[in-house]
């Protein structure tokens, strides 16, 4: 499924925390992994916005011849642990450019298959909550990325590669949010792990406007709790039928119908049942939203304390069907 996949590393150790579990993939799938790093931009060749001169570009070339011994002992580092394990990995450093464009130019340029991030490294958190090159590469790539949330530890990151067990489909009965379904079954053929198949129907809740701070309350009455009920049994039906296509192939699979807050209940679901991978599409039934990738995505990515699994869905097609591409 993923014949190529293309690590993003910026030398801090917060970004080597995605190592892990792409080295996983990697040996699960056989891929070729390419470490890369993008050369820093000296800062004074942001000042002068007006063309690129002679004295820019010395100032660039000065830096490269500066940065790239450092850069590819760094690289070479990185890959001596997973050469031994058997990992097929080369080391590319791109020249002095803004990281995300340039990491998606060499995506694109190389059929990158699988991209691997950590949601910050060195710049901290920044504004979008993850990384800004996580952000970008996950609005523009369209490829499909792994996404860890890195711990707050300067210690080593280690190569072992973790087992996946328990992987977390989740799905809202949409056709955007089903084709998550080839990439979740390839996972679990993979690794031999137990399929889960969530979907959390939404609580009837009753809006309080203008009270800061105040929750939503829950809607009580008897005719909603049995709508409630007849939409949680439409929600099992339809996991039901996603499992089977899975189930001929093998594979364990098990079917949640929780109701809920999407992002919090799939979170929660996570901590509470050992799930080591979480696999999602940027946007289901609702839309891309205000952060282009959905806010149950976007609330997830945030908070998970294990690898997720991005897809950017193509146009609606057909449920859970088809191969990755």
């Amino acid at each position: 499924m993923f014949e190529k996949t293309l690590v993003c590393l910026d030398g801090s150790k917060l970004a080597e925390q995605i190592l892990p579990y792409a080295a996983q993939q990697a040996l699960r799938f056989g891929s070729k992994m390419t470490l890369l790093r993008v050369m820093t931009m000296p800062s004074s060749a942001y000042m002068g916005t007006e063309g690129v001169s002679a004295g820019i570009i010395d100032l660039i070339e000065d830096e490269v011849r500066r940065q790239e011994p450092e850069i590819e002992a760094y690289l070479e580092r990185m890959a001596g642990p997973l050469r031994k394990r058997g990992i097929d990995v080369n080391c590319t450093i791109l020249r002095p450019a803004p990281a995300g464009h340039a990491i998606l130019g060499y995506a694109r340029d190389k059929s990158i298959d699988l991209i691997c991030v950590a949601t910050h490294g060195r710049s901290g958190l920044g504004r979008t909550v993850f990384g800004s090159v996580a952000d970008f590469l996950l609005r523009e790539s369209g490829l499909p990325s792994l996404i860890y949330r890195p711990q707050e530890s300067e210690t080593e990151a280690a190569v072992e590669p973790q087992p996946i067990k328990r992987i977390l489909a989740c799905l809202d009965g949409s056709e955007l949010a089903g084709q998550i379904m080839p990439y979740a079954t390839e996972e679990a053929l993979s690794f031999q792990a137990r399929l889960i198949l969530l979907q959390v129907v939404p609580e009837p809740v009753i809006l309080l406007p203008g009270i800061p701070g105040v929750e939503p309350v829950p809607i009580r009455t008897d005719v909603m709790i049995e709508e409630t009920k007849r939409s949680l049994a439409r929600a099992k039906e339809y996991l039901e039928r996603v499992a089977t296509r899975p189930r001929e192939r093998g594979i364990e699979v098990e079917t949640v119908a929780i109701l809920g807050r999407a992002g919090e209940t799939i979170l929660n679901y996570a901590s509470s049942n050992d799930v080591d991978l979480i696999a999602i599409v940027t946007h289901g039934r609702s839309g891309l939203g205000r952060a282009v990738f959905g806010s149950i995505a976007n609330h997830v990515l945030r908070h998970s304390g294990v690898p997720v699994l991005v897809i950017r869905p193509k146009s609606a097609s057909t449920v859970g069907t088809g191969e990755p591409t």
